[in-house]
């Protein structure tokens, strides 16, 4: 950051000129009631707190005594009147989780066991009345353009959600945030994360211009680390914004896609060769280059010749196909040698059963019991079950002539008869069977041939068939690879007009971002020089001051004839920060809501003086406007105001640790 050296004493002082389109405080309190109930009345109300736009001062002076200071004399004075509670009031009216320690809460729920916090708000010019009860239980309320009175008058139907009055102030106070998310979360920015600095912990003992809440206050307030609060300070003060960060994912994205384009184009390229020295291969013929125009002309015309041979090829496959041919004549065959080994299979059973009757008759035949036999015999039939045509044509004797009667000749027959009748019927039928096995022998051979005939002409078949498909597959893989090697070149050529599209782009981001940091150093240049006059008005015309951008967050410095430090300069440079930051933004620069709340900002250490010129900066605020401040500042102290402000309108309100109806709450807890 260029700073332009200030010749100390010499230089003029700083002229502050507010902001003419800045007419009032983005938020800020204008009265603020503790309440026993929320019932309209004023036997209800245990404070009723005026409060103004400019500078407001809670004062709880110490117990007065004319006698010489001693021990075991009450000291607490000032110190337990009800300052720190009465800001913890004022931002539990704006918004926060809670409005004091876990056992003060307890305390004051068992004496105001039905209290309320009601409060006057202005946010972006409109008028609030908010109500939040000390009880867990009782919802919080809001009434839009409306006083406290309103809110409490019986029948008002205008009352809301509290949620509605913190979306107001939400929307008042982070709409308008040049950059609105945390970097490393994406989390967006919120009132609740605003308010502990414009409202800072005592306990903190202002230590550090980021130290906020301390966890003793149990305040409930989003806990921050140390580089979220630094983003919310330079979001808030207009020195970063979303822009810059965006454009710098964007420079990020269009290197990231240079660098895949500069690997991809000559891998491109390369691909485009090979795959153009393969097809030159396959087709046996010298092409023009991938990058020609004609390559993709002549290889296309080279490969359809080759595709239109090939059909051919297919066609005369098909008209010469036989297979159909020769599996009719199988199936036929097949057929055939079916029937004759049905003519087998009923030949051999007929032949014996017919040898079974020759061995029963044998042994009868030579001696008695002819007619037992005879009797024993099966019932005579007058038929066989072969079909008499193909008896016939078997040559068998029974059906030379008429079929005979079995049971009659039997009857009429000799044992002797009997058995030589049965034996010419079984030498007929052994006959008639190896007729049959000789038919189906070839039956057999006749089949073998067909199946042998219809297996070469179908593995012919299947052969050329296959010869073609692959043949077919080889012209697909080579009309890809012309295809592959045109793609790859355009792509390869598409990626190198690309990668000179994006070093223009990113040669034009890295200016786009020279000029937002430009704008971001101006920024800074400014609240530095702003800083610098505040702490100047604090400490003297001699001393230096600046802010730093360190890193990723600010650092804040001050010299004179040397850098100094010490525990009563940071609690000087502290209040210097956030008395700039206001400054800055009543000018009409950054994004501060211009509502200030310091509780008691005093260190043991810091010269009564040095403490006094906090309330005249602040007057001196005022003084730069014809009407009403655009601001609102207000802070508590046990130590007394310059005697020009220790009055009305300044002093908003005196309390006392004794007697108990002068503290805060107008009791012991």
């Amino acid at each position: 950051m260029s700073r332009q050296l200030r010749i100390s004493g010499i230089d003029p002082r700083r002229e502050l000129k507010p902001d003419r389109a800045r007419q009032t405080p983005v938020v800020w309190i204008s009265r603020l009631q503790i309440r026993r109930s929320l019932a309209a009345g004023d036997e209800h109300v245990i404070r009723d707190i005026e409060l103004r736009r400019g500078l407001n001062i809670i004062w709880a002076p110490p117990a007065d005594s004319e006698e010489e200071n001693a021990l075991f004399r009450s000291g607490v004075g000032g110190h337990t009147a009800g300052k720190t509670t009465l800001c913890r009031f004022i931002r539990f009216a704006l918004g926060e989780g809670s409005f004091a320690t876990e056992s003060t809460r307890q305390r004051i729920r068992l004496k105001i066991h039905g209290g309320w916090i009601a409060a006057e708000a202005q946010v972006g010019g409109r008028l609030w009345a908010i109500a939040r009860p000390f009880a867990v239980g009782p919802h919080p309320r809001c009434v839009e353009d409306g006083s406290i009175d309103d809110m409490l008058a019986d029948g008002a139907d205008d009352r809301r959600d509290y949620q509605a009055f913190l979306d107001a102030v939400r929307k008042a106070t982070t709409s308008t945030l040049p950059a609105r998310n945390f970097p490393a979360r994406g989390e967006a920015v919120q009132w609740e994360h605003i308010l502990p600095w414009l409202s800072r912990d005592q306990e903190c003992r202002f230590s550090d211009f980021l130290d906020w809440r301390h966890a003793s206050t149990h305040s409930d307030a989003p806990g921050l680390h140390t580089d979220e609060r630094q983003f919310v300070v330079r979001s808030v003060l207009g020195l970063i914004t979303d822009r810059e960060r965006a454009e710098q994912k964007r420079n990020a994205e269009l290197l990231a896609k240079k660098k895949q384009a500069e690997r991809l184009a000559p891998l491109l390229a390369h691909q485009a060769t090979v795959d153009h020295q393969r097809v030159q291969e396959a087709l046996d013929q010298k092409l023009p280059p991938p990058s020609s125009d004609l390559f993709g002309e002549q290889s296309g015309k080279e490969v359809q010749r080759h595709v239109a041979e090939l059909k051919e090829k297919m066609r005369a496959l098909e008209e010469a196909d036989r297979r159909a041919e020769f599996r009719q004549v199988l199936e036929e065959r097949v057929a055939a040698e079916a029937n004759a080994r049905r003519d087998v299979e009923e030949a051999a059973t007929r032949l014996g059963a017919e040898q079974l009757a020759v061995q029963q008759l044998a042994p009868r035949a030579a001696g008695e019991g002819q007619a037992a036999l005879l009797a024993s015999l099966p019932p005579a039939r007058d038929y066989c079950n072969v079909p008499m045509a193909l008896a016939r044509e078997q040559g068998c004797p029974i059906a030379a002539g008429r079929p005979l009667s079995l049971e009659r000749k039997r009857s009429e027959r000799t044992a002797a008869e009997a058995l030589e009748a049965q034996q010419q019927i079984v030498q007929a039928l052994e006959a008639q069977a190896r007729s049959r096995q000789a038919a189906l022998k070839t039956a057999q051979q006749a089949t073998r041939k067909a199946r042998k005939a219809y297996t070469k002409a179908a593995t012919a078949y299947v052969e050329k068939r296959e010869r073609l498909l692959k043949d077919q597959s080889r012209l697909d893989h080579i009309s890809r690879l012309v295809d592959n090697a045109a793609k790859a070149w355009k792509q390869s050529e598409k990626k190198t007009a690309t990668i000179d599209k994006l070093a223009k782009d990113i040669d034009a981001s890295y200016k786009q971002q020279v000029q937002l940091r430009q704008e971001a150093n101006e920024a800074l240049g400014r609240f530095s020089s702003t800083f610098e006059h505040v702490v100047r008005a604090l400490l003297g015309d001699q001393v230096t001051a600046r802010v730093e951008a360190a890193g990723r967050g600010l650092s804040l410095s001050i010299d004179d004839n040397g850098e100094r430090d010490s525990a009563a300069l940071e609690t000087l440079k502290l209040w210097a920060f956030d008395l700039a930051a206001l400054t800055d933004s009543i000018e009409g620069h950054g994004h501060f809501p211009r509502f200030l709340l310091h509780d008691g900002p005093r260190e043991g250490d810091i010269a009564a003086d040095l403490y006094e010129r906090l309330f005249l900066y602040a007057r001196q605020l005022e003084s730069c406007f014809d009407g009403e401040p655009n601001f609102q500042y207000i802070v508590t102290t046990t130590t007394p105001a310059p005697v020009s402000l220790a009055k009305e309108p300044w002093l908003r309100l005196q309390i006392s640790g004794a007697p108990a109806e002068q503290r805060l709450l107008t009791m012991n807890l």
